[in-house]
Parts: structure tokens; sequence; C-alpha cells
């Protein structure tokens, strides 16, 4: 009798197992590049300037809210993470390096180089 009885449970747990109703969507990265530190693109060939704040945006196709999704990046050969919670897009602070910056993600082809030159002591004089 007992033999029947775990029959019976292991066909309940079998078909309550089977039965997802939630598909998981794959989760992956659409690009990296370098923007303002508000978020703002750069424009083609806009100076850059020390004065100025820039970042690094990641842009994925995140959807699920339940479960994060973590992107390994690297910013001229620093690996950093970011965490994807709740929205499609992050940015976060760079500072930048005198000559070629190189952003990757960690694992993919996406790449973005933005060459930065320091001006050094020099002053324009109108």
């Amino acid at each position: 009798m007992k033999i029947k009885q775990y029959y019976i449970l292991a066909l309940v747990l079998f078909l309550f197992l089977s039965c997802s109703e939630h598909e998981e969507t794959p989760i992956y990265t659409k690009g990296i590049s370098f923007v303002h530190a508000d978020g703002t693109k750069l424009s083609e060939n806009e100076c850059i300037s020390p004065n100025v704040k820039y970042g690094i945006r990641i842009e994925t196709n995140f959807v699920d809210i339940n479960r994060p999704f973590i992107v390994d990046y690297s910013v001229n050969g620093t690996v950093y993470t970011m965490t994807f919670t709740t929205s499609t897009s992050l940015t976060n602070p760079v500072v930048l390096a005198n000559g070629n910056n190189t952003a990757q993600i960690i694992g993919s082809n996406y790449k973005a180089v933005l060459k930065y030159v320091d001006q050094g002591d020099y002053e324009l004089v109108e």
C-alpha cells in the first residue's frame, strides 16, 4: 500500500514541477559606449574636455525584475561590474586617461574607444 502512495506522490510532484507558466527570456547586452556623466550621448567629433565628467553606458534587453542581471566590463584594463535590477541601461562614471580609452564588455565583442588628449599646462591666450 505504501508503494502506491509513493507513486501517487511522485506523479503529483512531477506534474507540479513540470508545469511552469513562466518561460525565462534570455537577457543579453546590446552595447557599451562612452557618454556624458548624466547619460547623454557624445556627439560625433565632440571635443573632450577635462572639466566635463564622463561615464560608461551599458544597454541590455533586461526585462525581469525577479532576477538581477550582472555584466562584467573593463575600462582601460580594469574590471568592473554593473548589476541591472530594474532598468535596461545603466551609466557609471569614469575618469578618462590620456590617450585611447577602451571599454569592453567581458566575454563579448562589444567595445568602445574614446581618444582623450590632455592639453597639459597650456593656456589659450586670445
